[in-house]
């Protein structure tokens, strides 16, 4: 993260209020100087550095290999759980399935002031429709360790955006097992700062086309989600 001041306490918050017994809450900063340094050292139970890195998947990177558990997550500083027993929730499922290797959820967009905006809902795992654009939110993911530690599926800390994407493909192509876990885990804020927003058209269809070509997906298939999809299916949801 950097110069996330403004939202980290919900953030911290969040994860402080996880009713699972033992959570370790790493937090990577690439060197702020927005009064964030103060918020950790007043912070309870959580370890942290800060220094410049590469881009946000070379900090969760860094935060992941810090991480001791046996299952791995990671948030943005602007995002957070969405209720105290969703860390709970997902060992539950990794507990009953032991052959799972991933555990996601659905998530729920919220304003800059927290209220609630919309649910998205994620379906059912299938490889192929991961093929043709991300439906695996990030932040309310869940990867056992593993995957990364164990089989070096680390994100690509060259993309600026989609490493996420590109994370979940290459774990998929590996023969990992993803399972859908149909519940709010976490909450997403829109607000004007954000990545998403601040990314334009250009720098994103240069990262989608290197994926793409990375896995030899259709860029085309890709932008028409993206660019008539998504917002229809988003316009669909506001009106219920």
């Amino acid at each position: 993260m950097l110069n996330g001041a403004r939202y980290l306490p919900a953030t911290l918050a969040s994860v402080r209020s996880q009713t699972h017994p033992r959570i370790e809450h790493v937090i990577v900063d690439g060197g702020s100087t927005d009064g964030t340094l103060d918020l950790l050292r007043a912070a309870s139970g959580v370890v942290w550095t800060s220094g410049p890195d590469s881009g946000m998947y070379d900090a969760i990177n860094r935060g992941l290999g810090r991480a001791g558990g046996e299952i791995l997550a990671y948030q943005n500083a602007d995002d957070r759980y969405a209720s105290e027993d969703a860390v709970a929730a997902v060992v539950e499922v990794f507990g009953a399935h032991p052959e799972v290797d991933v555990v996601y959820g659905d998530f729920r967009y919220v304003g800059p002031d927290g209220g609630a905006l919309e649910e998205v809902r994620a379906p059912g795992f299938d490889a192929r429709r991961l093929r043709r654009h991300n439906f695996v939110p990030p932040h309310s993911t869940f990867v056992r360790r593993r995957v990364v530690h164990g089989q070096g599926l680390w994100l690509d800390p060259a993309l600026r955006f989609a490493g996420d994407w590109e994370w979940f493909l290459r774990i998929a192509a590996a023969g990992g097992r993803f399972h859908h876990l149909p519940r709010v885990l976490s909450e997403f804020r829109r607000h004007a700062a954000s990545t998403t927003s601040t990314i334009g058209w250009r720098a994103k269809l240069a990262e989608w086309r290197l994926v793409c070509g990375r896995h030899g997906i259709s860029l085309g298939r890709l932008v028409l989600h993206e660019a008539v999809v998504e917002p229809v299916l988003r316009r669909a949801r506001s009106r219920r």
